[in-house]
């Protein structure tokens, strides 16, 4: 999100084409509304997959033969669902977990069901947690061998991020932090992981590649994973592009990870703003404040939060992917994928109205009370 941008996010056509839309959005309209504001939505490819827990490790739909958990399979209900983007883990074109890049197979997909879905992939993620050798961390782990190794898996990204030209790599460092007091120097683990993304971003900074750190307060660790906050992660991503040079490392922002951090993905928009570090992804999804990372449907839990963060990724001139990022257990996950994008839409259709209003926004906020931003927004959130 670069920094004292003044072009406005959307054009006076595109506006007036959001004010043409009446009632709550279908899917259809949904559709229309989101190409025709070039607001961009992509799904992971675990929120088109299967499920596991530990009430339910063996999958919950495990139990239906025609549920394929391919990647080619994920693609295909993602499709199903209206949404022509997916992203990827490292692992999904590793011929074992954390092993030799699958060559053959990333080129099947990119010249096989990628092209014939029309689908493309805007973000490759790093997993360094699944691998019970990276239990006590990646980039951060106690043995240097194993670090190493975690470095080589991001770095692996980079090469699969080449081949399929994805824009962006995110790191969500899922093994990294302490579970008890006293068990890591947190000083020096943050050392090793800035350590780790350095090498990583100029890796990224030869291949024109982003380079995103996604933070999150814990879980699975549980005391706290190494970026437990917006703010920590912002410090990071600063340290890394000093080091490097320009402004490549920047952040992938969660929705739900900020409510668990107790503010709110608008403050953590804005924080990034007034760092000078871009945001490159947005993860959307929904929790309850404080709470475990649900991971619900985006939309479910607070509307005019939602609609708050939408709005400051707009005013902010975000032109990236909102990525679902959701575990929807027990449910069929292409019905999941697809109310969550209408819920998305219906919501930036809000949103883009408020957008519309900055001016008079403005001078309510002036005003500084409650009721004279309320007596604004109210009549957009609630019509």
């Amino acid at each position: 999100m670069p920094a004292g941008v003044s072009m406005p996010r959307f054009s006076p056509d595109q506006i007036a084409f959001a004010h043409s839309l009446t009632g709550p959005l279908d899917r259809a309209r949904a559709l229309e509304f989101l190409k025709t504001l070039d607001i961009r939505h992509s799904v992971g490819h675990w929120s088109a997959g299967d499920f596991y827990d530990r009430f339910a490790p063996v999958g919950y739909h495990s139990d239906d033969a025609k549920f394929g958990n391919t990647f080619e399979g994920q693609c295909r209900r993602t499709k199903a669902a209206g949404i022509d983007a997916i992203e990827i883990h490292q692992s999904v074109f590793e011929k074992t977990l954390n092993g030799d890049i699958d060559w053959p197979a990333l080129e099947r997909a990119k010249s096989g069901f990628l092209a014939e879905l029309g689908m493309t992939v805007p973000a490759c993620n790093i997993n360094t947690w699944t691998n019970p050798i990276f239990r006590l961390g990646g980039p951060c782990n106690p043995d240097p061998a194993l670090r190493r190794a975690a470095l080589d898996e991001i770095l692996k990204a980079v090469e699969i991020a080449k081949a399929l030209k994805i824009p962006v790599i995110s790191v969500w460092p899922g093994s990294d932090g302490a579970d008890y007091h006293f068990q890591i120097d947190y000083l020096q683990s943050m050392e090793w992981f800035t350590e780790a993304l350095v090498t990583v971003n100029k890796a990224c900074l030869a291949a024109d590649i982003k380079l995103a750190i996604e933070p999150k307060p814990y879980e699975p660790r549980e005391l706290f994973m190494i970026v437990p906050t917006a703010a920590s992660a912002i410090l990071v991503a600063k340290r890394v592009n000093e080091a490097c040079g320009g402004n490549n490392c920047g952040l992938t922002v969660d929705y739900g990870h900020q409510k668990m951090e107790g503010t709110t993905a608008s403050t953590a928009c804005d924080l990034a703003a007034y760092a000078g570090v871009e945001i490159h992804k947005f993860d959307i999804n929904d929790a309850r404040q404080g709470r475990n990372d649900q991971d619900l449907i985006f939309g479910t839990i607070s509307i005019p939060e939602s609609v708050d963060y939408l709005f400051t990724t707009f005013v902010r001139n975000y032109r990236g992917y909102y990525s679902q990022d959701q575990f929807t257990y027990r449910d069929d996950p292409t019905r999941a994928m697809e109310r969550s994008m209408i819920n998305f839409a219906n919501l930036a259709l809000k949103a883009v109205r408020i957008y519309a209003k900055k001016a008079e926004l403005d001078r309510a906020r002036a005003a500084g009370t409650g009721p004279d931003v309320l007596d604004l927004i109210s009549p957009i959130l609630i019509g």
